[in-house]
């Protein structure tokens, strides 16, 4: 068992490090806004002021002398439920240990700080999804990432319209339809939960469809990826949103959609989109055995469907 430990960056430690940045070339988990955390919690480390507002961040490291082997930042997600993995990188190609030891370190700092949840992306085939594992996160979803054949028209995307504060409430429950259960509990089980993975999507705009009971379907486009959500027991929606995304999503954007939306992804293919890769989606839960006395970081053991 490794006796590495990753400590939390003091000022002085912030100053050391960003020099050494270019050291750390080893991209274990790299998140469109991993790099600008980096940076910017970096400066807040130091003392500067009149920085953007910037969520709650938090960067640990593994020293080795003066320098580091393994640097990680974790970030706040809304509703202070979850927190997520941004960004993980290594001096090396291969380090393991450091690997586990950064998001060991994570966890337990999530939960000095009353999260309830660690999430965690990594690319399919990396060489160290052991060594997250042995972090305490565990795979519950996977993600594929298509690229869109864009066409002219929309289609029937003038189903959607912008949501409203009102339909918050009418996305979580559109999400417990279409969502299976062993996802849900291990990524949301209750709303709070919902707006952590919510914002983890970094959506810049969003759209909803109405249907007879509740909302039909929803998508969020960030700046490289698209996420939709359909009832699959309305006719014709599924087709609705992906005349959306062809008309409102980048064309360098991906498609991301789960394993478990196999019905929108088989209409995805017909379509001509092309797969780009696939994701793990990790996530280690915190339990409170006692809060009077301390808390321990559990990992549940959230195990694909076979």
């Amino acid at each position: 068992m490794s006796d590495l430990r990753a400590e939390p960056l003091s000022p002085i430690d912030a100053a050391t490090l960003w020099p050494q940045l270019r050291r750390l070339s080893t991209e274990v988990i790299a998140t469109s806004v991993g790099e600008n955390l980096l940076l910017t919690s970096g400066l807040a480390a130091t003392g500067l002021t009149h920085l953007p507002r910037m969520p709650r961040t938090t960067v640990l490291g593994v020293k080795r002398g003066l320098g580091y082997r393994g640097v990680i930042v974790t970030r706040e997600l809304a509703g202070g439920a979850g927190w997520e993995a941004v960004s993980l990188r290594l001096t090396r190609d291969m380090d393991d240990e450091v690997v586990t030891a950064l998001l060991a370190g994570a966890g337990l700092d999530v939960m000095r700080r009353s999260g309830r949840t660690l999430y965690l992306r990594y690319p399919e085939g990396t060489p160290h999804a052991t060594a997250i594992h042995r972090g305490g996160l565990m795979s519950y979803r996977q993600e594929q990432l298509y690229a869109v054949r864009h066409r002219n028209g929309g289609g029937h995307s003038a189903l959607f319209r912008s949501p409203s504060r009102s339909d918050r409430a009418a996305i979580f429950r559109l999400y417990c339809r279409a969502v299976p259960q062993h996802v849900r509990s291990a990524e949301a089980p209750t709303a709070q939960d919902w707006r952590a993975v919510h914002d983890s999507y970094d959506c810049e705009h969003e759209f909803v469809a109405d249907g007879d009971r509740g909302l039909a379907a929803w998508a969020g486009f960030s700046g490289r990826e698209c996420r939709i959500i359909v009832n699959d027991e309305v006719a014709g929606i599924g087709e609705a949103a992906l005349d959306l995304v062809e008309r409102h999503l980048p064309r360098q954007g991906a498609l991301v959609l789960a394993d478990d939306q196999g019905q929108l992804a088989h209409r995805a293919v017909a379509r001509g989109y092309t797969a780009l890769g696939v994701r793990h989606v990790c996530a280690r839960r915190m339990a409170a055995l006692n809060p009077l006395k301390e808390a321990v970081a559990v990992a549940e053991p959230f195990a694909l469907p076979q």
